[in-house]
Order: C-alpha cells, then structure tokens, then sequence
C-alpha cells in the first residue's frame, strides 16, 4: 500500500455574506484577501493565512453543493462546537484589533497553564475564534 501525501488545505466557514465576513476577518484580525467570487448568491472567498487558507462559502452555496441544509452560526444561539484558531505573538493587541473591529468579546487574553496566551471573539456570524500564542 503506498503512503498518501495529505494536508490540510483549507478550512470553509458558512455564512450568511461572503463579502461581509471577508471583510470583517481583514479588518478584526488583518488578514489578505486572496480570493473572492459571487455567482448569484453562490459566493466563496479565501484569505491568507499560512499554510492553510481560512475560506468563507455562503449557505446558498453549501445547500446546492451538498443537497442539504447546513447549521448555520448565529449571534443569537450558543457557538457551534468548533472554533478557529488564529495563532500570534501578540494576543492582547490582536484581540484589541478584533474587539474593536466588532468581534463579540467572549473571554480576555490569560496564560495558560501549558504555558500558551490564549483568548476568545466570536466573528461577525458567530463563530468562535480562538487568539493564541505559539505552543511552547
């Protein structure tokens, strides 16, 4: 059996506005927008983020790709169970950034007993963002 070479190459959060998430995640947090297209309502963006891209597909389009509905994040309801990690050597001003780009405060920069600097926004749909320094 030969061995398969895999990565991860994106990461797709589906939300409401293409556009306007992009736009908040380069605002928030200061990534680059590498990718953008709107077909109808089918909308799909992508920002830089290292290795891996951090993608945005809009509901519309995950239902047509999928052939069902998708649990979309909201403001109003708790945090879907996953979370995007941004990792920085600088939390306390990146957090500052996001919390004064609009993302929703949900715990403060702390030390962690494994020694990482760690805090929690959720984004401009509700998703939850994890702020973190490099692992020891």
């Amino acid at each position: 059996m030969s061995s398969l070479s895999v990565s991860l190459g994106y990461v797709i959060l589906y939300v409401e506005n293409v556009a306007d998430s992009l736009t908040f995640y380069e605002q928030a947090f200061g990534l680059t927008r590498r990718f953008f297209n709107d077909d109808n309502g089918n909308a799909y963006g992508e920002l830089e983020t290292g290795a891996a891209r951090l993608a945005f597909a809009s509901l519309q389009m995950a239902e047509a790709h999928l052939k069902m509905e998708v649990v979309a994040a909201s403001l109003n309801k708790p945090p879907l169970g996953v979370e995007i990690a941004l990792v920085t050597d600088d939390v306390p001003a990146l957090y500052a950034r996001a919390v004064k780009a609009g993302a929703i405060a949900i715990s403060e920069p702390a030390a962690k007993p494994w020694g990482q600097m760690v805090a929690y926004v959720r984004d401009n749909s509700g998703h939850l963002v994890e702020l973190c320094s490099p692992l020891p």
